[in-house]
């Protein structure tokens, strides 16, 4: 079996006490961080033997002391959102996904053929994953009203971040999404309150724009705000779907049928490699301030959120 990137976990804390007085050393201790991130070499393997002293880390453009780097143990909480059009595509491969991660992470299942509509609430019992799985077979297509999606992930935030959990949003999609009203920097923000890693699987072509709506009936001007509508809502979905995966640590991947199920078990196995990297947090840095998590080490890259938690 192909083995796949190590994530690493970042904890990080705030300058040194100098010598003070105990109660003044008790003050000043550093403050710590934690966070997920994925080292791959140029083929996409990961990789499992980084130390410490190949990784350079910094925080709002300051660099952080690296304490200790080490598997990360901490279960996952992953909502999954299946956007499919009702005709099932995604099963096989969903259930290949669960199965590796069986034992170690809790699901929640999301079927998104409209409207989003919680097929599964949160569980790791074998059983009721196998039959919320086989509900989101074949279940009737879409009559062309469009997909929720983004809608779908906002509410997957709200609800993903279980304490002593690592949260994890899977969205499987075939495009088609319906004109949303939410903002693409609204929803980016929800996401990084809630910590979660977003990993995106579109089917080819499920980028393409949507037909534009029936026009009868109305004005030139109003079909022009409808256009503007649109358009506005397409690059909301892909701001969300493309940035909002990178910047979360994740990422978007394009597949067809045939790399389907390999797609996700390389996800799975991505997750269940996840490395733990301890830091210190610079003084000064805040909530939210840029992150930027490197190697040394040639033709390797690191898959790491872009900002610090704000949680």
């Amino acid at each position: 079996m192909r083995l796949f990137p190590r994530q690493l976990l970042v904890t990080c804390a705030i300058g040194g006490a100098g010598l003070l007085a105990p109660s003044a050393v008790i003050a000043r201790q550093p403050k710590t961080q934690t966070l997920y991130m994925t080292a791959l070499d140029k083929q996409g393997v990961p990789i499992t033997d980084l130390e410490a002293g190949e990784i350079e880390a910094k925080a709002g453009g300051k660099a952080m002391e690296i304490v200790r780097m080490q598997p990360a143990q901490m279960p996952f909480r992953v909502a999954v959102i299946v956007s499919d059009a009702g005709i099932g595509g995604f099963q096989q491969g969903l259930a290949n996904f669960m199965q590796k991660l069986l034992g170690k992470a809790e699901f929640g299942l999301i079927s998104v053929v409209t409207q989003p509509e919680v097929v599964s609430e949160y569980s790791s019992e074998g059983a009721i994953l196998r039959d919320a799985v086989r509900r989101v077979g074949p279940r009737g297509r879409s009559r062309g009203a469009g997909a929720q999606v983004m809608e779908a992930i906002q509410e997957a935030t709200r609800g993903v971040a279980g304490d002593g959990r690592r949260p994890v949003i899977l969205v499987l999609r075939v495009g088609g999404e319906a004109v949303t009203t939410l903002d693409g920097n609204d929803v980016q923000e929800d996401l990084r309150k809630s910590g979660a890693v977003l990993y995106v699987v579109s089917t080819v072509g499920a980028q393409r724009p949507n037909a534009p709506s029936a026009r009868t009936g109305i004005s030139n001007e109003q079909a022009q705000m409808q256009d503007a509508d649109n358009a506005n809502s397409t690059l909301n979905v892909q701001q969300v779907l493309g940035d909002g995966s990178k910047d979360s640590g994740g990422r978007h991947d394009q597949v067809i049928s045939t790399t389907l199920v390999p797609a996700l078990e390389r996800i799975a196995d991505e997750l269940l490699s996840q490395y733990a990297l301890t830091c210190v947090l610079p003084n000064g840095v805040r909530p939210n301030d840029k992150l930027s998590i490197s190697t040394k080490r040639k033709n390797a890259k690191i898959q790491a959120p872009a900002r610090l938690p704000t949680r």
